[in-house]
């Protein structure tokens, strides 16, 4: 018998590519498993993406979706500009009623990483929980606000822990460090490499890298592809994500004879790609703070978890996850030394050792242990 209700809150499209949608779909389910009844509040927008929600992202029907009403101006060009604002404000409010007419508004847990319907509902309840994934540059009473709102803030890592508490004087009473998560069971798969290069029809005499997830500045693409053309013939690139339009930009600009753009898959096949690899890559920029210092990136876990040698980028958020004896490192926005740190980690003897030691690590980064971690959170 499920004796708490929580009201999970999320602005964006579900199901869509974007790490945040997986994110929200298996919080739900976690909490659920948690003994938690979960309904999962989401904009009814139009995405490219029309599954089930529930087989896309392999999710357990153990939650509910409930879908809301909102303006969607996306898909229409010339309004592109106004569509984020209008979708939020509608958004930030339509949840509201919803929440209301559900009822037990005051013994409900309001759970969100979206600041208006937070700030809204935490006027009628001492039970709103933010959590935290990117950091206030802007708007800064606004968060303080905010922040001293809501009964608690769950945070990714460690540097936005201090400096929300060095810039807003919050207390640590009131904050809770957990990074983000994987599901063990969809990357751990058991199959060799070369039989997840049979099933995705890639060659077998070549060396392959790839990189799993979208194209963005901040995560350091375009370092990537620029040293992939430097490498050679013997060693294939692949880019196995990212919008259609930001896969043309790429092909446009990077393409080469060992470069490959494979653009998005679905959520399921990402572990095939991950296991033909013989080193992933995750190559987040210093350029921006959000890839140096404040991001959680789901694709490090669902790295660790597929037991393939991984290169990072060194920089502080990734620095805090894994060290030296479970990742190769590379100066980040340096395509030179990626080149160089490519070829030698598909030659270094200690590949496999290292990536056991992230397999290790990741055991107790999975959806279900920190569900369970924030769980205990919400009722103390």
């Amino acid at each position: 018998m499920k004796d708490k209700k929580m009201f999970l809150i999320f602005h964006g499209r579900f199901p869509s590519e974007k790490a945040a949608s997986l994110f929200a779909g298996k919080s739900a389910e976690a909490f659920a498993r948690e003994g938690i009844d979960v309904t999962l509040i989401v904009p009814r927008r139009f995405g490219r993406i029309k599954s089930d929600p529930f087989e896309y992202f392999s999710l357990e029907k153990n939650f509910e979706i409930k879908y809301l009403p909102t303006i969607d101006l996306f898909s229409i060009p010339f309004l592109k500009r106004f569509a984020f604002r209008v979708s939020l404000i509608f958004c930030s409010f339509t949840p509201l009623g919803f929440v209301f007419g559900a009822g037990k508004v005051k013994d409900s847990i309001i759970y969100s990483n979206e600041t208006l319907p937070l700030m809204f509902l935490s006027l009628f309840s001492k039970n709103c929980f933010y959590e935290m994934h990117d950091f206030p540059e802007k708007k800064k009473n606004f968060y303080k606000k905010l922040f001293f709102s809501v009964r608690g803030i769950i945070v990714h890592n460690r540097w936005k822990m201090e400096n929300i508490k060095k810039e807003f004087g919050v207390p640590d009473s009131k904050l809770f460090y957990e990074p983000n998560a994987v599901e063990l069971e969809q990357f751990d798969i058991n199959l060799s490499k070369e039989e997840a290069r049979g099933k995705l029809g890639l060659p077998h005499d070549k060396k392959i890298v790839v990189y799993t997830g979208h194209l963005y500045g901040w995560k350091g693409t375009d370092t990537l592809a620029r040293s992939a053309k430097l490498l050679g013939d013997n060693i294939l690139v692949y880019f196995v994500g990212g919008t259609s339009d930001d896969v043309s930009k790429y092909q446009d600009e990077f393409e080469s004879k060992n470069t490959i753009f494979v653009g998005n898959r679905k959520h399921s096949e990402i572990p095939l790609w991950q296991k033909s690899a013989d080193l992933l890559v995750i190559p987040n920029s210093a350029r921006e703070p959000i890839g140096m210092f404040y991001t959680s990136p789901m694709k490090l876990f669902e790295y660790m978890a597929s037991k393939t040698p991984i290169l990072a980028s060194l920089v502080p958020a990734i620095e805090e996850l894994v060290d030296s004896s479970s990742a190769f490192f590379f100066e980040p926005d340096n395509e030179g030394d990626l080149k160089n740190k490519i070829e030698l980690a598909l030659e270094d003897e200690t590949r496999e050792s290292k990536s056991l030691s992230a397999y290790s690590k990741v055991l107790e980064f999975t959806w279900q242990k920190r569900a369970r971690r924030i769980t205990y959170f919400l009722n103390k």
